[in-house]
């Protein structure tokens, strides 16, 4: 037996192997989960860029996705009172389309879910040889921990979801996950050699830099920062140079207060 049997898998996937390869690997499979699992995954994504199009994804995760967003409680909109608070903080306030308000997460889950799809499908890129390319399977495994992450937000018991105005975005936020997360779809593109960055506004005005993200061609994005919830009053989003800033360098497109 081929001593390197768990090799074979990459040329297995694309049928590249010889009739008694496939025989000794498939004796091999039928023993080892690692090998089942990973075939399926190299399987989907080979399926992707064969067909340039996403790959449906297990319906168990769809359904842990789904099942997660809606019972996701939403706040209710702020009040007058609310709103002419005398100790709000200038620098946190929303801009003057409107308040943090509730929204409704059918319409964003839409247009939401192909991207987690497409993620989920990806599991490897195939060469020409059987081998993974690694950048790729790198991307894979960032995407999946991005889900898991927000999954664990969006299920936290203590979360709720406010409106971000960006398109049809939203906020889901955790204290005890120490977590915001930002996602939705229709969301404007920024401007050229520019993205969208997350920041933590405190009482006192500053800000702490979170991360960037970028919506794709339907305008669908999701991020999640990691914060001490302590002091802070607002999460804002402005447009920076691709890679993020430490301070922010222009206007805010969109702040929520918390």
């Amino acid at each position: 037996m081929n001593e390197n049997v768990h090799a074979l898998i990459g040329a297995y996937a694309v049928d590249a192997v010889s009739p008694a390869e496939r025989v000794e690997f498939e004796a091999h499979l039928g023993a080892c989960d690692d090998c089942s699992v990973e075939l399926v995954g190299m399987r989907e994504a080979a399926a992707v860029l064969a067909e340039a199009e996403a790959v449906a994804p297990p319906a168990s995760l769809k359904g842990r996705v789904m099942e997660s967003i809606a019972q996701t409680p939403q706040l209710a909109p702020l009040t007058s009172d609310d709103a002419a608070s005398p100790d709000a903080d200038p620098a946190s306030t929303v801009p003057a389309e409107g308040a943090p308000s509730a929204v409704p997460l059918a319409s964003s889950r839409k247009r939401l879910w192909p991207r987690l799809a497409l993620a989920a499908a990806s599991a490897a890129v195939l060469a020409v040889g059987g081998l993974v390319g690694s950048s790729l399977v790198e991307r894979r495994q960032d995407d999946l921990a991005l889900e898991k992450d927000v999954m664990m937000v969006t299920s936290a018991p203590d979360a709720h979801s406010m409106d971000l105005g960006l398109g049809t975005a939203h906020l889901v936020v955790s204290e005890k996950m120490e977590s915001v997360v930002a996602m939705g779809d229709d969301c404007p593109h920024p401007k050229d050699g520019m993205s969208y960055q997350l920041w933590l506004v405190m009482d006192d005005g500053t800000k702490e830099a979170g991360p960037t993200f970028m919506p794709d061609e339907d305008g669908t994005f999701m991020a999640i920062m990691e914060m001490d919830m302590e002091g802070a009053a607002a999460i804002a989003v402005t447009e920076e140079p691709m890679g993020g800033s430490a301070e922010p360098t222009s206007a805010e497109v969109a702040v929520v207060e918390l």
